[in-house]
């Protein structure tokens, strides 16, 4: 037994090892190997009817704005051999070697994905090293596993991926939870944190579908430090931007901005970022973007994606609509970090976010957006205002896309949604 094990493993490691190298001569910024739980428990289904295999494909065709333009590897286990026969803890498969993404075959592959056997989180850990270590040490790496359980095959998953953070090859170590337990959740948190990495949970479809496109987003540069020291005038400005009256706070931004006061520059990046002042919200957050365009221009974008996160849908309206004028651009299939946030925006679950965000990609004409917002047109997910939402990302899949529009009304009319058949019925009136 212990020598069949054996064999499949130096199988896989072989196999892992005449594919992975890349010979297309780019040098990517960075690289993604997402580890996705292909077992069999992935057949159940998550609190919102959806099984969670179903889910897991949903989520990861959400993923690929974030993934275009990059080098990415799929690693899946649990797929091939069922948790009661003899190999199982070794079902390990690299199905997509690292290299420059290829969106037509990352779809068929997980469209294929079967679940089936045991959680080997720990073998795929160490694959997952053996993979990366072929690869440019000065790279930035990102793994993201993506399960819905524990250990199953006697491993021990936080040491593999504390060896993998050790290896000083740049790489960290990202957790997705799906549907688990509070007891396999304390595993997850430990193996992320072992890896240097974050964890996040995902309770259902639709929770999953939302964070795990989060993990691949660019992370915006933090907060600017304060590095000079404020005049007696600057500073009582300073402190008026967080008064309690909008009208006072926009004042001070403005008054900031006549002055050219550089020195402010990190107190009106936090304003933008402030979600405590509710009164008057988008009046002084537009006074202090201006401001900040007017001194730091080169500040605007990350000011505005760490408000992005904002868990005050007013302020994540705000940043959607901000978007529509920031001068970084998408080329016609690469999406800029920006046009990647309002993407993310049009998953949100406030609808007007939603509608902010189809309403900004319209207008800074982000033709590479077409596909997600023929998502968009197409999900049926029982989510509020569904029908402002889909008013506006149809009015931008016009502008940006008009030869996708049909097929799109068309895949929405099948919906098992009513509202989004009811919909889709009326707008067919508009396309001619």
């Amino acid at each position: 037994m212990f020598v069949k094990k054996f064999t499949a493993l130096l199988l896989v490691l072989f196999a892992i090892q005449t594919s992975v190298v890349v010979a297309d001569g780019t040098q990517p910024s960075r690289e993604v190997l997402l580890i996705v739980d292909s077992s069999g428990s992935m057949k159940e289904k998550t609190s919102d009817g959806i099984e969670k295999m179903n889910a897991a494909r949903q989520a990861l065709q959400k993923v690929l704005p974030q993934l275009d333009g990059e080098h990415v590897g799929l690693l899946l286990f649990g797929h091939r051999v069922a948790g009661n026969r003899a190999g199982c803890c070794e079902d390990i498969e690299l199905a997509i070697p690292i290299g420059p993404l290829s969106a037509p075959k990352f779809t068929s592959t997980v469209n294929g994905i079967q679940p089936l056997g045991n959680t080997p989180l720990a073998q795929s850990l160490w694959v997952a090293k053996d993979v990366l270590t072929k690869r440019e040490k000065d790279v930035q790496k990102t793994i993201i596993v993506l399960t819905d359980g524990n250990e199953t095959c006697n491993g021990d998953p936080q040491a593999a991926a504390a060896a993998l953070a050790s290896l000083g090859i740049n790489v960290k170590v990202h957790v997705v939870g799906f549907a688990v337990t509070d007891q396999q959740e304390r595993q997850l948190k430990s193996i992320a944190a072992s890896g240097n990495g974050e964890y996040t949970s995902a309770k259902n479809a639709a929770d999953l579908i939302e964070k795990l496109p989060e993990f691949l987003l660019e992370k915006p540069a933090p907060l600017p430090q304060p590095v000079v020291e404020l005049s007696r005038i600057e500073a009582a400005l300073v402190a008026r931007l967080k008064d309690k009256d909008f009208i006072v706070r926009t004042k001070a931004a403005e008054t900031l901005q006549k002055m050219n006061a550089v020195a402010t520059v990190p107190y009106l990046a936090e304003a933008i970022q402030d979600e405590e002042r509710i009164s008057g919200i988008t009046y002084s957050k537009e006074a202090a973007l201006k401001a900040l365009a007017s001194m730091a221009p080169e500040q605007v974008v990350d000011a505005l994606r760490r408000t992005a996160s904002s868990k005050n849908r007013a302020v994540r309206k705000w940043v959607a609509k901000a978007m529509a004028n920031v001068q970084e651009k998408s080329t016609a299939k690469k999406l800029s970090v920006v046009d990647q946030t309002l993407v993310h925006f049009l998953n949100d679950s406030d609808f007007m976010v939603r509608v902010a965000a189809a309403d900004s990609l319209r207008t800074r004409k982000t033709i590479a957006a077409a596909p997600y917002l023929v998502r968009s047109i197409e999900d049926g997910r029982p989510l509020l205002g569904i029908g402002y939402a889909k008013d506006a990302a149809f009015k931008a899949l016009k502008v940006l896309a008009p030869t996708e529009v049909e097929d799109a009304i068309l895949k929405a009319m099948d919906s098992k949604n009513d509202k989004v058949r009811s919909w889709a019925t009326d707008k067919l009136a508009d396309l001619n």
